[in-house]
């Protein structure tokens, strides 16, 4: 077996790439463009951290890595798990493994890994690698009348994302997000990338001000006729001030004066603060989107590595 990495695959191999995971997840639903997208993005590394398992030439297996979190809380995070049902356990742990190293390499003080709800199988395999589960990413959905928005009141201003706030906008989200469980942190680049994504939506991302002052961040999508809060977020020194509630009250307004049928949003179990207040709006609990495991890497696991960095070596110049 061995591993290569997105960037140095030949289009056939993509190709190949987009077909296994198409065809290992039915629920999939990228396209071709949208896939080399996403893995060529400098979220994966421009490709470095999307890892490709292959046995006597055929794909068995990917999984990619977001590793821009280790500068800032030393935790990396994998996701994008596929991996070909056959002989399940052996390709999984096998991939694990390597970019377990990579990861320690990168100096990674633990690593976490998201499960997806069609791919709770996996789980067993995840707790023999000595992965602890810690909370869920669970979607919750609110409709229209199910709570008493007209008590609340709210001053709250929503400006949209552009060029001349955009600054303001990384810095008001990387404050919010610091302490996140799940790493957020987000730079220039991918600012700018939102403004593209959202050209022609620009009243469903940017900044929310509380009497004139910026206080936090804000954004929406739309997918048919479901209404999503992507993000939403205050910054530390405008907490406890009901600000949250105000934010998400304009959020709902907003994704409503599309007419569309529900909003429904993404918690991490474990954020309690976050759950009370979409509870309290009336948002209802409707099904677990995402299991995540943590493993901490010990000293020792990190030295073991190292003496094996010909492993990494060969991911960065195999062809």
């Amino acid at each position: 077996m061995e591993i290569k990495q997105f960037k140095v695959l030949s289009t056939p191999q993509k190709n190949e790439l987009f077909d296994f995971i198409k065809n290992t997840d039915l629920t999939y639903n990228k396209s071709y463009v949208e896939m080399i997208r996403i893995y060529e993005s400098d979220t994966f590394n421009y490709g470095d951290t999307v890892f490709i398992l292959f046995h006597q030439g055929e794909i068995k297996g990917s999984v990619a890595i977001i590793t821009k979190e280790i500068i800032n809380v030393g935790e990396a995070f994998i996701t994008d798990i596929y991996v070909e049902k056959k002989n399940e356990e052996k390709y999984l742990c096998f991939l694990i493994e390597e970019v377990t190293k990579y990861c320690s390499i990168c100096s990674a003080r633990s690593i976490k890994i998201g499960i997806r709800k069609n791919e709770i199988q996996l789980i067993p395999y995840i707790n023999k690698m000595e992965f602890t589960h810690i909370y869920d990413a669970m979607v919750m959905r609110y409709r229209k009348g199910e709570n008493m928005l007209s008590r609340v009141k709210n001053g709250m201003e929503l400006m949209p994302l552009c060029i001349s706030n955009s600054l303001e906008y990384m810095n008001i989200h990387n404050e919010a997000f610091k302490n996140s469980p799940n790493g957020a942190t987000i730079d220039e680049l991918e600012v700018k990338d939102y403004i593209v994504q959202y050209a022609n939506n620009e009243e469903l991302i940017g900044i929310c001000f509380d009497k004139e002052k910026p206080c936090g961040i804000y954004e929406l999508s739309i997918d048919g006729s479901i209404g999503w809060i992507n993000t939403l977020a205050i910054v530390p020194s405008y907490q406890n001030m009901s600000l949250g509630k105000s934010l998400l009250l304009e959020c709902i307004k907003k994704l409503y004066e599309e007419n569309l049928e529900e909003v429904k949003l993404l918690v991490i179990t474990s954020n309690d603060v976050a759950l009370h207040l979409y509870r309290g709006f009336g948002f209802k609990e409707e099904y677990v989107f995402s299991y995540w495991f943590e493993k901490k890497i010990k000293f020792s696991e990190k030295v073991l590595y190292l003496d094996n960095l010909h492993i990494i070596m060969k991911l960065d110049t195999d062809t």
